[in-house]
């Protein structure tokens, strides 16, 4: 018996496939999707780009020039990931070389991210549900007292890039590793290539 996210997935497209068929004596209107089913609150993705082409190549999302000037001074760490993918760490340190900052980038590819996220996130201390570059995004933090934002990005149908900012820079204005996260995640989402 499968269990959790996929096992929601499972069920929801056999929900979804059953309510698809028609009887040979059916209205047409039987055939169309309900109000709930066709108003989702993710809005679709228009010049979709491809995640799938970078799964194991997410320390490319961000350029060394960007990261530079983002203020990672060390090389971007790589480690396998679910389902087949890479997530990809970089650190900006302090010149006693302490952590002072670090971001991290990770990607699915076949995946209602942003739907499962505004499904249980909304009740978080920051939720909201924007853009990021053209892209429907869901920033939260989960702590109003950490310097510390998650970015989910839909640059694709099922296909999402989460970029996770933390900066110290910030521990008196926790709220600003947002608007710097967005900053941050537009770059990366923006060298997503398209999808041909």
């Amino acid at each position: 018996m499968r269990t959790g996210l996929a096992g929601v997935i499972t069920a929801s497209a056999v929900i979804v496939l059953a309510g698809c068929s028609t009887s040979q004596g059916g209205s047409p209107d039987s055939a169309r999707p309900s109000t709930t089913q066709a108003m989702s609150p993710i809005p679709p993705v228009k010049n979709p780009r491809d995640v799938a082409a970078m799964a194991r190549r997410t320390c490319e999302l961000l350029t060394a020039s960007q990261a530079k000037d983002f203020g990672f001074d060390a090389p971007p760490q790589a480690s396998e990931a679910l389902f087949g993918t890479v997530d990809c760490v970089w650190m900006g340190r302090t010149r006693d070389k302490a952590p002072l900052r670090r971001l991290s980038i990770s990607v699915f590819t076949n995946n209602p991210t942003l739907e499962v996220s505004y499904a249980k996130d909304r009740g978080l201390p920051f939720f909201e549900l924007t853009d990021i570059a053209g892209y429907p995004a869901i920033v939260t933090r989960t702590n109003a007292e950490i310097p510390s934002c998650d970015i989910d990005i839909k640059p694709a149908e099922r296909q999402s890039v989460t970029v996770i900012y933390d900066s110290r820079d910030f521990k008196n204005n926790p709220q600003q590793s947002c608007e710097v996260g967005k900053q941050v995640a537009a770059a990366v989402v923006l060298n997503v290539p398209p999808k041909s």
